[in-house]
């Protein structure tokens, strides 16, 4: 399976009337450009005084910015320093070429727009066509409810698209933290961002949300749902977002065709201002999708245990087609590497491809056996020194080119159906008489940090057992975790690594 590339995106600034300074100020409104001419209404809610829109008299509500319908290539811009309180819901649609922008204007801190404990501060339903960039939203409360920073809606039967969020801040959204009966909807339509399609054949599409730093939102950072089991929602990217202490999963794409999470950042999930109180949550995770993949983010620091999982990233039920877990790091997860969920619902049977990630002191991986997922699970290191291993795996999956670090307790499953092939062991038993057994000469392991780029302990040394003398596997995406290739016919290392021994 190779990676696939989004030929065609925009760049997330091109064509903004609204320059994004680090997330920490704006820039001034050019005038409006060819491709999206349209009208600028301005508001800035320290002005005592309701004006017209303009400029030299903005409007000075939410009220106000909800009354006026926007239409292709309209700007809504929020004056940088201030605060405006109320849940903004905007009306109107623009056009591929000339989407409608809700931004900031002027130089200074991002413009706020406070939800007041409203359930969404920010919501856009069975609209087309917004581009949403450089503010940032809260949404606090004394309790907390079914509540959002921002929501995207389609319930009208039909298929809308053309979302791009990007630039946000969202911080302490007071949204619902338990996932038990009888808040568990509440808690699934609670986060920093929700979208949603309801309703027969409703789908939202092109949804790309993109370097957003999400903080403190109680149910999670980004839940994209873009349809339902029978239609999926197309063209989900979610990338380069940060997410930390949210209270809730970190980042969930659910009924959509070929969805990418990528280059994300997530730590600390399931803790924060609004904690998360019951029931399960997971990192990264994939629901009801097909040929879903999940690559080259972080996941770091899970330490509250839900009842079952807080893993750092999970293939749930319904997935269809490859549901693939690639070149991602993580590190101290209490739950633990990965979740097989696809028994836990609706059984979709999707093919399990998790390859070339780095996974330290996780030390578990969980399987619902129920599922009827086959796992491939290839070239990733699993180095777990600080407790004992606990992996359950689906009932057929095939583990081969890993390196496996861990302690003399520890017991990897050999159930008749999975096979153990070309792997390395250290300290942990080897399950089968396949394998090499000793120290597979790491750089310097145990030493990650923060990001993808953290993990060069576990490069091999050219004195290692495990170069050049690994399983060749069929369509093995052509790279390694450092993107060094990975010949189809050359048999590769063992392990995340596949460059020069150092």
């Amino acid at each position: 399976m190779t990676i696939r590339a989004f030929p065609g995106r925009r760049s997330a600034g091109r064509g903004l009337l609204v320059a994004v300074l680090a997330f920490g100020g704006t820039a001034a409104l050019p005038g409006p450009t060819a491709e999206a001419a349209g009208s600028v209404t301005y508001v800035d809610c320290s002005q005592a005084t309701a004006g017209d829109g303009s400029l030299a008299a903005p409007f000075n509500s939410i009220g106000q910015a909800n009354a006026r319908t926007y239409g292709p290539g309209d700007t809504l811009a929020f004056a940088s320093g201030t605060t405006c309180t109320g849940a903004l819901a905007p009306q109107g649609s623009g056009t591929a070429t000339a989407p409608v922008q809700l931004t900031g204007y002027g130089s200074g801190a991002l413009p706020v727009i406070d939800g007041g404990g409203a359930p969404n501060a920010v919501s856009l339903t069975n609209q087309d066509h917004w581009r949403i960039s450089n503010l940032k939203i809260t949404n606090p409360a004394a309790s907390l409810a079914r509540r959002t920073g921002l929501r995207i809606s389609a319930t009208d039967g039909t298929a809308h698209r053309g979302f791009d969020i990007g630039g946000l801040v969202i911080d302490r959204v007071a949204g619902q933290t338990n996932k038990n009966s009888p808040t568990t909807e509440d808690y699934v339509q609670s986060a920093g961002v929700v979208t949603g399609a309801t309703g027969t054949n409703s789908t939202l599409n092109d949804v790309h949300v993109h370097d957003n730093q999400i903080s403190d939102t109680g149910g999670g950072g980004l839940k994209i749902r873009v349809g339902a089991m029978a239609v999926k929602g197309t063209g989900v990217l979610i990338e380069n977002n940060t997410l930390k202490d949210v209270g809730g999963d970190g980042i969930i794409a659910s009924y959509a065709e070929a969805p990418m999470i990528q280059y994300n950042n997530a730590s600390g999930v399931g803790n924060g201002v609004y904690p998360f109180s019951g029931g399960n949550f997971a990192g990264i995770w994939v629901l009801g999708d097909h040929d879903p993949t999940i690559q080259k983010n972080a996941v770091y620091g899970i330490t509250r245990m839900s009842v079952a999982d807080s893993q750092a990233f999970d293939c749930d039920w319904g997935n269809t087609g490859t549901c693939t877990i690639q070149y991602n790091f993580s590190r101290d997860n209490i739950g633990g590497f990965f979740l097989d969920c696809d028994g836990c619902g609706t059984i979709g049977g999707a093919q399990q491809v998790i390859r070339y990630n780095i996974s330290e002191n996780d030390c578990r991986m969980s399987s619902v056996s129920a599922g009827r997922s086959a796992l491939h699970l290839y070239n990733n290191v699993l180095y777990c020194t600080d407790r004992k291993f606990s992996i359950t795996l689906p009932d057929e999956s095939v583990v081969e080119n890993n390196i496996w670090v861990g302690t003399a307790d520890s017991r990897l499953p050999t159930a008749a159906g999975i096979s153990w092939l070309w792997n390395v062991f250290q300290g942990v038993p080897r399950p089968t008489a396949n394998g090499i057994v000793g120290d597979p000469q790491f750089v310097n392991p145990g030493t990650g940090g923060d990001t993808i780029h953290s993990a060069d302990g576990y490069k091999l040394r050219s004195t290692s057992p495990a170069l050049n003398n690994g399983s060749v596997i069929s369509g093995n995406g052509g790279r390694d975790y450092w993107a060094n290739p990975v010949s189809a016919t050359t048999k590769p290392h063992r392990g995340a690594y596949n460059g020069p021994g150092l």
